[in-house]
């Protein structure tokens, strides 16, 4: 059984998110002469400020700094995994955002807790 929390609208929140994430990833540096690699190694730069900065004024005090450790990881970690995925070849350079946009959206109509 899973911890309180974890329930199927809360994994699919967190699946939404990352999706959203990659999606606007894609708007922001659409018309950029980047690879793919360099816009997400600059979006987990970015995603990392952003987390490292605004989470502690806007949770005030509710958060632990290990707490905010923890949503940093979780933020980033999905974007390092794509570049690796790109490293690899086992995603296309170009192709790796909108296919893990699509794969997400594919995993979060058929997943069930």
């Amino acid at each position: 059984m899973p911890p309180s929390g974890f329930s199927q609208e809360a994994i699919n929140g967190l699946l939404d998110f990352v999706r959203s994430s990659y999606e606007n990833t894609l708007t922001r540096y659409k018309g950029r002469n980047l690879s793919e690699r360099e816009v997400l190694e600059g979006a987990i730069g970015y995603l990392d400020g952003i987390v490292r900065t605004s989470v502690p004024l806007a949770m005030n005090g509710t958060v632990s700094p290990r707490g905010i450790e923890g949503l940093t990881k979780f933020v980033t970690t999905n974007f390092r995994d794509l570049v690796t995925e790109i490293e690899t070849g086992k995603k296309t350079e170009g192709q790796a955002m909108e296919k893990e946009i699509a794969d997400i959206s594919k995993y979060l109509s058929e997943f069930h807790i």
